[in-house]
């Protein structure tokens, strides 16, 4: 898959079925629209693209409020590659792409710059000047600049319309289980491991702290059955989210006990896979009432291996 990062480039690209949307989290609904997109594309015998920004709309038209990001730029990347699309166009969205009106959008971007002969979107796709531009829109300037336009209808489970919003509500909840059903896989987490303040040798249950990404939302506090890949290879392990108020000072963190796993990886980039959460986290009056509890998740854990990612 090529990616091309600017606009201002003099790439010229072949005649394409173009999908457009932002597509944090690339769920199910997202999914729908990029297979819909590669089909097309292989029915026309022509190159299959992803329209998306490297920034969230939302972060320059209302700062206040744009959302934490489901996938970091890295990883969204990579997902979409595996789904087989040829060219990802990843601009940073803009505020001239912002006051950009919907038709000279459509007319300079989609079909003089990148040769759209086919145009996929999702049933409330916005664009252009305060989001006027809608898929009618599309549809008649398809008409009029000789390209074609399929409109998506939502991906619905359980009469629940799948979102990156709904996600995002349900990972703040720490309902990462019911996350996955709607992400099509477990939500994860990427970071380098970092040195922490040493709790976990000093108790015997050393941890992997990783650095966080402050766009990246987190799960809510507490304590999660996870699948950590390291190295290559995943291993079963328990996940602290929070701040540890058994110790004072301490900042928040995202630190995973791997077991069966006794290497340093300082430096070393893992992702964490959050398969379900165990419990919340908790204050304990002492060190040993604290490592007494961390025992028994474990405990818990192994005799339960019965999730899967």
């Amino acid at each position: 898959m090529k990616v091309i990062e600017t606009l201002f480039n003099k790439v010229k690209f072949p005649s394409m079925v173009i999908t457009l949307g932002y597509f944090d989290g690339i769920h199910l609904g997202h999914q729908r629209l990029i297979s819909t997109t590669k089909k097309i594309a292989e029915k026309r015998h022509i190159k299959s693209g992803v329209f998306t920004f490297k920034t969230h709309p939302l972060s320059i038209i209302d700062p206040q409020k744009a959302p934490k990001l489901l996938l970091s730029d890295h990883k969204k990347i990579k997902i979409i590659e595996s789904l087989g699309i040829d060219y990802m166009i990843y601009p940073d969205f803009t505020i001239d792409i912002m006051n950009e009106d919907p038709e000279k959008f459509v007319k300079h971007i989609l079909v003089e710059k990148l040769n759209a002969r086919h145009i996929v979107v999702g049933f409330n796709y916005r664009f252009g000047y305060k989001g006027v531009g809608t898929p009618d829109t599309l549809i008649k300037l398809g008409q009029k600049y000789n390209f074609d336009v399929t409109v998506i209808n939502p991906v619905k489970i359980k009469n629940q319309i799948v979102s990156s919003t709904l996600i995002r509500d349900l990972i703040r909840k720490g309902e990462v289980e019911l996350a996955k059903s709607y992400l099509g896989r477990a939500f994860s987490i990427s970071g380098t491991v970092i040195s922490g303040k040493g709790l976990g040798k000093k108790i015997s249950i050393p941890t992997a702290n990783i650095d966080i990404d402050d766009k990246i939302i987190i799960p809510s506090f507490g304590v999660y059955y996870t699948r950590v890949l390291v190295c290559g290879k995943k291993f079963n392990a328990i996940t602290n989210v929070g701040n540890n108020p058994t110790f004072s000072n301490h900042p928040v963190r995202i630190e995973s006990y791997l077991f069966e796993f006794d290497k340093e990886i300082y430096g070393e980039k893992i992702e964490i896979f959050f398969l379900k959460k165990i419990r919340q986290e908790m204050k304990f009056n002492s060190v040993k009432e604290l490592v007494s509890q961390i025992k028994k998740d474990i405990k818990l854990v192994q005799k339960s291996l019965i999730f899967k990612e």
